[in-house]
């Protein structure tokens, strides 16, 4: 009972923190003005597997979060907090069937870390931190308030992307969540000048035998 009230009431005290921006990014989104062609965002969840984005760009987009492992509880400001363990997430988007994207994971947290390794369909990415607002220690580690996201460049086309992510320790409170896929430009290979030359010149002694078979007598 004891532990209970006491992780209660750190999951009250890591999400109060964030009340102040809560449903709102403090930094820009990494993919600056593209717009993706795949895109789930949640800023308040409404429990701990949650198939219901505030914002999904694409009609029929599906998309869900859920904690895997870490004995969440939603908190009154509609954050996942686990208490019980390290926070193992996953995240899911559905996809397209050709072409190239860079794909994104964007969260906003508070206590404890996020671990900043994550996996995209089992591909590994190294997370970049946007924004870290220290906590000191709490429960023997470090915690903050922190944006951070993950990108995959050139990811070939799936009809869903499977994210996971995770805490080294218990007590992560997950506040905000962003999946994005944004379509790589597909770019038409201009020829070299020197690719020019070798036409012309192709050209010219095409014509050069033309005319001179003309000139062979029947």
């Amino acid at each position: 009972m004891k532990v209970s009230v006491l992780a209660l009431s750190l999951g009250m005290a890591f999400s109060g923190s964030a009340f102040a921006t809560q449903a709102v990014w403090n930094t820009a989104n990494p993919w600056g003005s593209e717009t993706p062609v795949s895109y789930a965002e949640w800023n308040i969840f409404n429990s701990t597997n949650d198939t219901t984005p505030d914002v999904a760009v694409t009609a029929g987009t599906s998309a869900s979060v859920t904690e895997t492992s870490g004995g969440s509880f939603l908190t009154g400001g509609g954050n996942i907090y686990s208490f019980a363990g390290p926070a193992a997430l996953t995240a899911t988007l559905s996809g397209q069937n050709s072409g190239l994207f860079d794909v994104y994971l964007r969260i906003a947290t508070v206590g404890t870390l996020s671990s900043s390794t994550a996996t995209l369909n089992g591909v590994s990415a190294a997370s970049v931190l946007q924004f870290n607002e220290d906590q000191g220690v709490v429960m023997g580690g470090a915690t903050a308030e922190q944006e951070l996201y993950w990108k995959w460049s050139n990811v070939s086309a799936a009809a869903l992307y499977t994210f996971n992510f995770t805490s080294p320790a218990a007590h992560m409170s997950l506040d905000q969540v962003a999946l994005a896929a944004v379509a790589v430009p597909t770019v038409t290979p201009v020829p070299e000048p020197e690719a020019y030359s070798l036409m012309a010149l192709g050209l010219g002694l095409m014509a050069f035998v033309s005319r001179r078979a003309a000139k062979q007598p029947a």
